[in-house]
């Protein structure tokens, strides 16, 4: 895969993972995520929404994640927008050294990119990422029973259910149950890592 230039971190087809806080798309990135968090469509079935943030409260909670020491998270940008634009953020959260597991979190906020496969392609790459880049042996991840366009996504992604936590999540005058879902370094080497290092892997330094 032909690769761009820019301050990318990661990079698949039609995406491009990038630091937090980035002046980008004729706003900064906090701008972008304090509209999106604010977002009743965008954060239905999630624990974002609870109450209303201005943009330096979202700065200090957006932060606080980055800036933890076992948190990878990055902004999702449209690599084929020419400013290359903000279109969610996503990381792998509470990165355990000794069990080599971590959870896996994940943000569309822009509308226009829901349901196109853009979840399915960012879960690819950043569990590329944790298995190739972080040596790691488990990740999981959480999803709101009755999100059923994301618990597809992540099946395309090959990760497996695991379990159902009842009346987990309360949101818009209900309770919903939680799926939890992972894969495991074995069956990602054997079934996707090849696929995905052609996709997926930085290109090597050009012979001199």
């Amino acid at each position: 895969m032909s690769k761009r230039k820019g301050p990318f971190f990661l990079q698949s087809e039609r995406v491009a993972l990038r630091a937090v806080g980035q002046n980008c798309w004729g706003s900064n990135d906090f701008g972008c995520l304090t509209r999106w968090l604010n977002d009743p469509v965008a954060t239905h079935f999630l624990f974002y929404g609870q109450t209303p943030k201005n943009q330096e409260q979202v700065r200090a909670m957006i932060m606080a994640q980055v800036e933890a020491p076992h948190n990878v998270v990055l902004m999702v940008c449209d690599l084929k927008a020419t400013s290359d634009r903000p279109i969610g953020f996503a990381g792998l959260y509470d990165i355990h050294l000794t069990a080599r597991k971590a959870e896996f979190r994940i943000f569309i906020g822009e509308a226009l990119y829901r349901g196109k496969g853009i979840g399915t392609e960012v879960t690819e790459l950043l569990t590329f990422y944790g298995f190739d880049r972080l040596n790691l042996h488990r990740i999981w991840l959480g999803v709101t029973s009755e999100n059923k366009g994301g618990v597809r996504a992540y099946e395309k992604a090959g990760y497996t259910l695991e379990g159902v936590l009842r009346d987990d999540i309360y949101r818009n005058s209900r309770y919903y149950d939680s799926v939890r879902m992972a894969i495991l370094r074995p069956e990602y080497y054997e079934k996707l890592f090849e696929a995905h290092k052609q996709r997926f892997a930085p290109e090597p330094p050009a012979k001199k």
